[in-house]
């Protein structure tokens, strides 16, 4: 079996999730993201702020899945999945949140090491906010601990192109480590456009960007693009028409053209109007407006009966938990549309354990989907 097989064919937990105690938990220091761990020890303030915004979601609606973690010796546990949200219990806890000290967990001890780490990058590779330099280091890991694993496999697994794995393992190539390391590249397709310009262009762009102290920008790649694409292609002068080759009248092909046109028109047909045609009267108009009311049905008996056993009542997400909660709504299954943020839409499908769709018109179906999984 293949290690995209033995993934694909790993069946979730039939046990229910339990509490763990979060100061029990041990975060996993070897998975794919690596902003919690940076070099001089400080957390950069948006990844912080990421988390503020997850602990507040998760103080008003709940935790939406459980996190994974696995037995250590001791008494205590790893994480395998799921360290942003144990960050964020965290979090509340130390805000003095009631009911943060224990988290929801699925204890998975039957994953083995080739399991997690796909599971882990399954997990990671679909969250936006994963830096392409991470992405590429921790795949790049992966298939040298798996030999057997195919690029166009992990392509499938994490819902990309065989040439985006390509596209994003580039950041890792020694040829271009100069500007990938001092930060003047940080985007795959970035550095994909850059390759492609000339090594002149490329000298240009990298002094640029040492002169001014930032790392290049789509901006500067297309600038550059476009002076090589000017400095290629001369420009095209139209050619000069001599005034002489304007086109002169003939008189003896008019004549000839107007004899053919004689002989083969039927007989009394002209190409001019008649003088009777000239002088008749214009056409009389034949609709008038008379003007007149607008015709409105009278009685709500002239509408169809279904519309009046149906209103429309619109409602925050806490009232309509305040009436599930009460038992006030005699049914379930009636059809609620939510106007959501996209941002949102994206939080909620990652929090119940799905990736996200690569286009965004797809998230209401994917969101769908990500809590009929979770429900079952």
């Amino acid at each position: 079996m293949s290690t995209l097989d033995l993934l694909q064919s790993l069946e979730a937990s039939t046990a229910p999730p339990v509490l763990v105690d979060i100061d029990l938990i041990d975060p996993d220091p070897d998975q794919p993201r690596q902003e919690f761990y940076p070099v001089d020890g400080v957390i950069d303030e948006a990844t912080q702020q990421a988390l503020v915004e997850l602990a507040d979601s998760i103080t008003q609606v709940g935790l939406l899945q459980p996190i994974t973690i696995r037995e250590k010796e001791g008494g205590r546990y790893k994480i395998s999945i799921g360290e942003r949200r144990w960050r964020a219990f965290r979090l509340n806890n130390e805000r003095g949140v009631r009911g943060s000290d224990r988290i929801p967990s699925m204890i998975r001890n039957d994953l083995t090491a080739e399991q997690l780490a796909l599971a882990q990058l399954a997990e990671n590779l679909q969250r936006k906010d994963l830096s392409d330099r991470e992405t590429a280091k921790f795949l790049k890991e992966t298939l040298e601990k798996f030999p057997g694993l195919q690029k166009q496999q992990l392509a499938k697994l994490i819902n990309q192109s065989s040439q985006y794995i390509s596209r994003i393992l580039a950041l890792l190539d020694p040829q271009w480590a100069d500007v990938v390391d001092s930060g003047i590249i940080t985007y795959a397709s970035l550095l994909e456009q850059y390759r492609a310009l000339p090594r002149s262009k490329q000298r240009e762009l990298k002094e640029t960007a040492q002169r001014e102290n930032r790392a290049l920008t789509s901006g500067d790649i297309r600038s550059a693009k476009s002076a090589v694409k000017k400095g290629a292609v001369a420009p095209v002068q139209a050619p000069q028409v001599p005034a002489r080759a304007v086109q002169q009248f003939d008189p003896i092909l008019a004549r000839q053209v107007q004899e053919f046109v004689a002989k083969q028109a039927p007989k009394g047909e002209t190409y001019q109007p008649s003088e009777v045609a000239m002088s008749a009267p214009a056409p009389k108009r034949q609709i008038f407006d008379s003007g007149g009311d607008a015709v409105i049905p009278a009685g709500v008996g002239a509408l169809n009966p279904a519309i009046l056993e149906k209103r429309e009542a619109r409602l925050t997400l806490q009232q309509i938990e305040l009436l599930l909660m009460r038992g006030a709504l005699v049914s379930k299954a009636h059809l609620v549309s939510l106007m959501l943020p996209v941002e949102e839409i994206k939080h909620a499908i990652t929090e119940l354990g799905m990736g996200l769709p690569a286009d965004d018109a797809h998230l209401p179906m994917a969101l769908a989907e990500a809590i009929n999984r979770s429900a079952r």
